[in-house]
């Protein structure tokens, strides 16, 4: 099956760089057939909840979880060849949530992830983010362990 839009969510962890790679080599392997059109590199941040309470929110925490995710966007870069033509996109919500409209407002047809990435909350043999987009996605998801 060929695909011209593939979605790689990118969250720095072991397995995401794994699919990363995939996704990379995916598209060299498929632009000798035929072209892959559009790569974008994905990675969602998510501010952490905060119970109710009588304190505020410091600022400068909001601060440092976009310039982490901006270092996590340049880390995904180093797996990428120059050659390729790749989209590098840094959102902030829920990760499944976002990754999936996402997918779906700019037509992807095919997501790739890594089975686990670095959130708290972890499922028996799926990590919350992927098992909720293998779940909800439109189009096909590739997993990589």
């Amino acid at each position: 099956m060929l695909f011209t839009k593939i979605l790689v969510a990118f969250d720095g962890s072991n397995l995401s760089k794994k699919a990363l790679e995939k996704a990379v080599s995916l598209v060299q392997e498929e632009n000798h057939i035929s072209q892959v059109r559009q790569l974008d590199i994905i990675h969602v941040y998510h501010y952490p909840s905060v119970a109710s309470t009588p304190y505020f929110v410091d600022t400068s925490a909001s601060t440092y979880i976009i310039e982490q995710g901006k270092t996590i966007i340049e880390e995904a870069k180093a797996y990428v060849p120059s050659t390729l033509s790749v989209k590098y996109v840094l959102l902030q919500g829920a990760p499944a949530a976002t990754i999936l409209q996402y997918a779906e407002e700019k037509h992807h047809d095919l997501i790739i992830t890594g089975s686990r990435g670095l959130g708290p909350i972890r499922e028996f043999f799926l990590g919350s983010v992927s098992h909720h987009i293998v779940q909800n996605a439109k189009v096909p998801v590739l997993i990589v362990k």
